[in-house]
């Protein structure tokens, strides 16, 4: 049988993992890592002698690529900056291959569109690397959400506290940015590492069984605590879809303690709850309780392999594409718009310092048990009468088409 061929660009970092998923990927015969980008060659000297080794060819420019790997790339992988993902995205399409683009799809809601637009014309997929939209447990959960086993869906709340030290944020030159270069990042909480989850909410909100919730309007506040960064790196979120339900999200880089992801969803007949480790329990009204996980099923492996299937014809698109995550766009645009700006913690409510492990560590005062509260009370930090905490505005995000941080 064809195998789908795949390039990656780049080696270093996340690059890195799709390489190593691939490999892993090859016992099932239907992916085939064929080419890789590699710009600084002699830094990654020995990187580049075991792939040529393996018999993959190692282009030195993504133009490259583009011009002479068409015989044998099928499907361009793109680990790359979030500044760059239009642009790149849509050279790829334009150039005749399918993309597979890592999350956050864009930064703004104009060039999701533009993807959407390039896609429709080129006939060329571009597949989002939301992961756990490729879960298996998300996915099952939200056939039980159709088949209104919860009842009439009400509510969903989602809570997460990662902290992040400063070797995070030097990872790369954009890392912690708002904007860099004249370029929309956004790089907080709710538009990198917690994006999966807030964009679970989203698709989990929705009636559509392939689509995420459209919404009706948002109210956010983003704060930072970190000294040495420029974007937010605690944050909190609601909204309502345009179908009246309700959606709190919940996130922080800036916490004692690791909390991963956990949500909550609230039906007319039950609740069920999600963590991050695929756990899923429904509890009914009438005392019937539901329990099932991941079956076994890596998302990070069902990525590829569902963009692998969609080449060859055996799946008739992609789980995760500019169309259906434009809402989970949408949402961070809307709060950005809703918060206005980004506000800085007073240094009195802040720690940094360096751990035992030489790691640099900032820490938000009691953070954690303001977050559990607001989860719990289904408000934003302000509504809590905390003292650095400060009210936005609702956004009404309707027919929602630009967002212009520089006006």
């Amino acid at each position: 049988m064809k195998k789908t061929g795949f390039a990656v660009v780049g080696v270093r970092n996340f690059a890195d993992t799709y390489i190593q998923n691939l490999k892993k990927l090859e016992p099932e015969k239907i992916t085939e890592l064929t080419a890789v980008v590699v710009k600084d060659q002699i830094e990654n000297a020995e990187r580049v002698r075991e792939l040529r080794g393996d018999g993959i060819k190692v282009f030195d420019s993504y133009q490259q690529l583009l011009s002479e790997g068409r015989d044998y790339v099928d499907v361009i992988a793109l680990p790359v900056a979030i500044h760059t993902h239009t642009e790149m995205a849509i050279e790829g399409m334009k150039h005749g291959y399918h993309v597979l683009l890592e999350k956050p799809p864009a930064p703004t809601v104009e060039e999701v569109d533009q993807m959407i637009k390039v896609e429709r014309a080129t006939g060329k997929f571009c597949s989002i690397g939301f992961q756990f939209i490729h879960a298996r447990s998300i996915r099952k959960l939200k056939e039980f959400l159709l088949n209104k086993k919860i009842g009439d869906l009400l509510e969903l709340a989602c809570k997460g506290y990662w902290p992040r030290y400063r070797s995070y944020y030097q990872r790369n030159s954009w890392a912690g940015k708002s904007i860099w270069n004249g370029r929309i990042v956004l790089d907080g909480p709710m538009h990198n590492a917690f994006a999966h989850f807030l964009n679970n909410l989203l698709f989990l909100a929705s009636e559509k069984r392939e689509q995420t919730a459209e919404l009706k309007k948002v109210r956010a506040e983003l704060y930072r605590a970190h000294t040495y960064i420029d974007a937010d790196d605690t944050s909190c979120l609601k909204l309502e879809t345009k179908a009246g339900v309700k959606g709190y999200f919940y996130v922080t880089h800036a916490s004692r303690d690791i909390q991963d992801p956990w949500l909550e969803i609230i039906g007319t007949k039950g609740k069920a709850y999600w963590q991050f480790d695929e756990k899923t329990r429904i509890v009914l009204d009438n005392g019937q309780e539901i329990k099932f996980d991941h079956e076994g099923i890596d998302p990070w492996l069902e990525v590829l392999r569902t963009a692998a299937l969609v080449n060859l014809g055996q799946l008739a698109k992609p789980y995760s594409t500019p169309e259906n995550s434009r809402n989970f766009v949408v949402a961070i645009n809307g709060a950005y718009d809703s918060a206005k700006r980004i506000r800085s913690i007073p240094v009195q409510y802040v720690s940094e310092y360096f751990t035992s492990e030489n790691e640099f560590k900032t820490e938000l005062q009691d953070i954690e048990k303001m977050m559990d509260q607001a989860f719990v009370e289904r408000k934003l930090l302000s509504e809590l009468g905390i003292e650095w905490a400060e009210r936005t505005a609702t956004i009404d995000v309707q027919n929602y088409r630009q967002f212009n941080p520089f006006q």
